[in-house]
């Protein structure tokens, strides 16, 4: 047996139903009504009122029952005002609220409710006494301040009502007002007898605990309102006009049917009007006449059912009628001549209505045939109207009556077709014009706005579109419009596709589907469409949404009081307006796709330069008039290189995205991040008030790159540099900004990794005289402005000089001595190195053939050769062009490039290594010990010579493990077959310790400081560098 809280519990849900039934219904039928709105409203009150009171009376505990008791106070707090309201405007005294503040009045108690008996329980600690009974969870109240209000409040507003009514009913003089105000006035007074007795009395002065049943009480003045709606139509109602269009295959078929019955009617007419009334005709030839009437008329019925081509049918319904037109003229000329010839008027009506011009012809010439038969078998009669001449005229009148009601409905059908069409087409036009224009931010409005008009034009009790996701897999209702209201901003649920088999069956093709009545479909399928359409529909039409063979969705179409079949009009237009919504969805798809690629970054998702520029800009202009500050922050990766080496150029793009998703989350959704571009990420920090603030920013970037990044399992440690440039300090302008950021940056990376620098105006100065000195350097060789000055390198055991390294120096006239560490990397930076390289060997190579003239033919030369120069597919030729020229043996050319070079370009300058060995030109690696190579690497490619790194030497003395790490290299170096030079010798002991452990070469100040090429001579004079020191 059931127990009683579940019974309760189902009351209390089927007055949920009931009352939201109502409501909707009410609102559906004229939603512009604001009657009609106050009472969905006052109907939706009841419903959670209800709602709540089901939930709680079989709740679990009473955590839960006090859950859903303050639930349900939503609805009874709100309920009473809306019902005084609505009886207001029921009324029509809406002069009672003709101020704004009349309706914090109205409300003000509502609002009180709300706040002492929802979920806000600080103002009213006790606000249920819930007691476990029997029957179920029962407050029992404890008649503190706030019962005694509530108490005041629902009797006050009842009672006003009743009386807003009652005087209602008196002062109209409509008998239907005053039915209709005594039925109000009787259910709100049962009810609220029957509420105070069973909230008031019954649990607290007898021993008796029965829940509370107020939503049942108060649904009597809801019903009480609906029935008289029903009966008397006081709510404002928009009348529903029937689509009833006919198309030509209906209209000819019912003419057929009608054509046969009047031939079965005419059967039946001629026996009675020729055996019983005439009495002047045999039975048998009564009969005969009559069985040919019903053959024809069979004959009619099976040849529209059976044969499918329309220019036989005519054919055959002309013959017919062709012979049946003298058939019954000549069988009754004898006596019903001034009766007779109206039949043919019946035929002529039939021929027009059949729109066939073989069927009018036959008709038209066969009733003119036969009178001219007429006229010459019997040119005179006699006539004489008795009782069988009146009935056939009756009988033939009501039958032209009847078959004229058919054609006149019909004409006025075609009519009201046409013009439902003519309007149906307007409004899809319109539609149209709406979507031609609109983006994605009007897409919602214009979609919702379509529905209604459509939902109202069609009169259907809601519409629907279900958009797809991208996988086709998920479906959401995204836009709908129900009984006049707009669900656009209700929160749908995504239906998984895969979870409901007829749902994906019926959604996985670009077919249209009708369901005239669901109660009709298997208990899977139903239980499918109940899921999407809450089990109250009774009839569906569902197209595609679909452009260019790609679909978008479904429009769905819903009929729920009536089950309803949609013409082929109404298929057709909304067919059209699938397609312009799939257009339009399509097109806003490609200018989003447009717009991201114009705007963002594809890879990370992020904005891109241009984005952030415009952003940036804004800011700006924003700033300036709060007098705030905005931080810009140029972020590079540290050795991202090494990444992409380890794990690919794919892994170094998932690494990328990693980093912009911590970057984003790490940041206020008011800042922007952006993607620069490759390892360079942008962020612009607003609303920020000193550069204290700069700086935590900074460090909170900083600090996401302390944990490791995880891609394709595996653990990242990786590092970034930070430039800032603030506004207004550092530019008014986002491209200046911008560029300060990345001038500060690469201070940053010149600091060390992991470090954060903010722009200074050293640094902008800086930038500017390296921009000048750029721009200068183009003209140095052209106006003999770079000279060579050349540091001896000699035999460490010896002390003779081998080799002369050429310095490249330049002397700007208006900066006088560029130091080389500034104005080597602009030439990398532009491109001159090339040419400025090409100088530097030739001149070299002249300057030693001088050399060699003089005296010194064993004298090298050392010429320094940037990486750019050994990419260069020309390079080698170039050198062995020089040597041509200048006459100068390969063997006495000297090359040094940096370790850096030889280690990150191993693999592209290889080649070009064997073959200026093949030329005889000695390869030396400059800086050695700076990067992370090894000798038996070096070992592969074809190097003469290191050069030990200055820091090494100056740190010689520093302690027993630099002099190790020195002299470790010597002997593996000399173990390799390569020699080994110290660079930055200026001291004895650093040169005695080297000689001691057996370096082969010495360069540096102890020996000599670069010298012009004249001082040279004098220096090979002494024969000895250290003779000369």
């Amino acid at each position: 047996m059931m127990d009683v809280p579940l019974i309760f519990s189902i009351i209390f849900s089927l007055i949920c139903i009931v009352s939201l039934y109502l409501g909707i219904y009410t609102l559906y039928t004229n939603p512009v009504s604001r009657t009609n709105r106050l009472f969905f409203a006052l109907a939706s009150a009841l419903f959670i009122w209800s709602f709540g009171f089901a939930m709680a009376i079989s709740a679990a505990d009473i955590s839960s029952c006090l859950f859903w008791r303050r639930f349900a106070a939503i609805g009874w707090g709100v309920f009473f005002s809306i019902l005084l309201h609505f009886i207001i405007s029921l009324t029509d005294r809406d002069s009672l609220l003709d101020r704004w503040w009349k309706y914090i009045l109205l409300y003000l108690p509502a609002a009180v409710c709300l706040s002492v008996f929802t979920y806000i329980p600080g103002l009213n600690p006790q606000q249920f006494n819930l007691v476990k009974t029997p029957m179920g969870w029962v407050n029992i109240s404890i008649k503190n301040y706030w019962d005694w209000f509530f108490i005041a409040y629902y009797l006050g507003y009842t009672s006003t009502g009743i009386y807003l009514v009652r005087k209602w009913g008196k002062s109209e003089n409509s008998r239907n007002v005053k039915k209709q105000a005594n039925i109000i006035i009787r259910c709100f007074l049962s009810a609220l007898v029957l509420g105070v007795f069973t909230e008031s009395i019954v649990n607290n002065v007898f021993s008796i605990r029965i829940p509370q049943l107020a939503p049942i009480v108060m649904m009597l003045p809801v019903l009480g309102i609906s029935y008289a709606m029903q009966k008397y139509g006081f709510l404002d109602t928009k009348r529903n006009v029937a689509d009833s269009l006919l198309f030509s295959d209906q209209i000819r078929i019912k003419i057929v049917h009608y054509l046969a019955s009047y031939l079965f009617i005419a059967s039946v007419l001629n026996v009675i009007a020729l055996y019983f009334i005439y009495r002047g005709k045999d039975l048998f030839s009564v009969l005969l006449f009559s069985g040919i009437l019903i053959i024809a008329g069979i004959i009619f019925e099976i040849i529209e059912r059976i044969e499918k081509s329309k220019r036989y049918k005519d054919f055959v319904y002309a013959v017919v009628f062709f012979v049946l037109i003298p058939v019954l003229t000549l069988n009754y000329i004898e006596f019903a001549v001034m009766t007779v010839w109206a039949h043919t008027f019946i035929f002529l009506i039939i021929s027009i209505a059949m729109v066939s011009r073989v069927i009018q012809t036959a008709v038209a010439a066969s009733i003119l045939l036969t009178h001219i038969m007429v006229f010459i078998l019997k040119p005179t009669l006699e006539t004489r109207i008795d009782e069988a001449d009146h009935i056939g005229r009756i009988g033939l009148s009501a039958i032209a009556i009847w078959i004229a009601f058919f054609i006149m409905n019909v004409f006025r059908t075609k009519l009201l077709e046409n013009a439902y069409q003519i309007s149906f087409q307007e409004l899809v036009a319109e539609i149209s014009t709406h979507y031609i224009s609109v983006g994605e931010k009007g897409f919602d409005q214009v979609t919702s706005e379509t529905l209604r008009r459509t939902s109202e034009f069609l009169m259907t009790d809601g519409i629907f579109i279900y958009l797809l996701n991208e996988e086709k897999d998920k479906i959401t209702c995204s836009y709908s419009w129900t009984n006049g209201q707009n669900s656009t901003d209700a929160n749908f649920k995504e239906i998984v596709l895969s979870d409901y088999p007829y749902l994906k069956r019926m959604f996985s093709t670009a077919n249209s589907l009708e369901i005239y009545d669901i109660d009709d479909l298997p208990p899977n399928e139903y239980d499918d469409i109940v899921h999407i359409t809450d089990g109250q529909v009774k009839s569906l039409l569902i197209l595609p949404i679909e452009n260019n063979d790609n679909v978008y969705g479904y429009l769905m179409l819903q009929s729920i009081k009536k089950n309803m079949a949609w013409g082929t009009i109404d298929k057709n237009n909304l067919m059209i307006i699938s397609n312009i919504i799939a257009g339009t969805i399509e097109r806003i798809e490609q200018e989003k796709q447009i717009n991201f690629m114009a705007y963002y970054d594809t890879l990370t998702g992020l904005p891109n330069r241009t984005l952030f520029r415009d952003r940036l800009n804004r800011c700006v202009l924003l700033a300036e008039r709060r007098s705030e500050i905005v931080a810009v922050i140029f972020m590079d990766l540290d050795s991202f290189k090494n990444v992409n080496d380890t794990l690919g150029h794919e892994g170094g793009d998932e690494l990328i995205i990693e980093v912009a998703r911590k970057l984003s989350a790490a940041l206020r959704k008011s800042d922007t991040v952006s993607r620069f571009g490759g390892d360079e990420f942008l962020i612009m920090v607003n609303n920020i008030e000193n550069t204290d603030d700069v700086y935590k920013v900074a460090d909170k970037v900083i600090s996401t790159f302390r944990t490791p990044f995880s891609v394709r399992n595996q653990e990242i440690y990786i590092s970034a540099s930070i430039g800032i440039a603030v506004y207004p300090f550092d530019g008014s302008d986002a491209d200046t900004l911008i560029r300060n950021a990345d001038i500060a940056m690469y201070q940053a990376k010149a600091r060390g990794k992991g470090q954060y620098c903010l722009c200074t105006e050293d640094m902008k100065q800086e930038v500017v005289l390296k921009h000048e000195l750029s721009n200068k350097l183009y003209r140095a060789i052209d106006n003999n402005e770079l000279s060579l000055h050349y540091q001896p390198l000699v035999s460490a055991s010896t002390g003779e000089i081998l080799c002369m390294e050429a310095l490249v120096r330049w002397n700007q006239p208006d900066y006088g001595l560029v130091d080389p560490g500034v104005f080597i990397p602009l030439a990398e930076q532009n491109g001159l190195i090339i040419r400025i390289g090409e100088w530097v060997l030739r001149t070299a190579c002249s300057q030693a053939v001088s050399w060699h003239n003089m005296g010194s033919p064993e004298m090298h030369v050392s010429v320094n050769v940037s990486v750019l120069q050994l990419r260069s597919p020309s390079f080698v030729a170039v050198v062995e062009k020089i040597l041509n020229e200048t006459g100068l043996d390969g063997k006495y050319l000297d090359l040094e490039i940096t370790e850096s070079a030889a280690v990150r370009e191993s693999d592209n300058i290889l080649g070009v290594l064997e073959e200026l060995r093949d030329l005889g030109i000695e390869i030396s690696i400059d800086d050695f010990g700076t990067e992370y190579s090894s000798l038996s690497r070096l070992n592969h490619m074809p190097v003469n010579r290191i050069k030990i790194d200055r820091s090494f030497i100056n740190n010689l003395f520093r302690s027993e493990k630099d002099q190790t790490l020195v002299n470790g290299m010597i002997h593996l170096s000399q173990t390799l077959g390569i020699k080994v030079v110290a660079e930055g010798v200026e001291h004895k002991a650093q040169l005695d310790f080297l000689r001691r452990n057996g370096c082969d070469e010495i360069q540096g100040f102890y020996i000599s400081r670069p010298i012009r090429a004249d001082e040279v001579v004098e220096l090979l004079n002494r024969r000895s560098g250290f003779e000369g020191k």
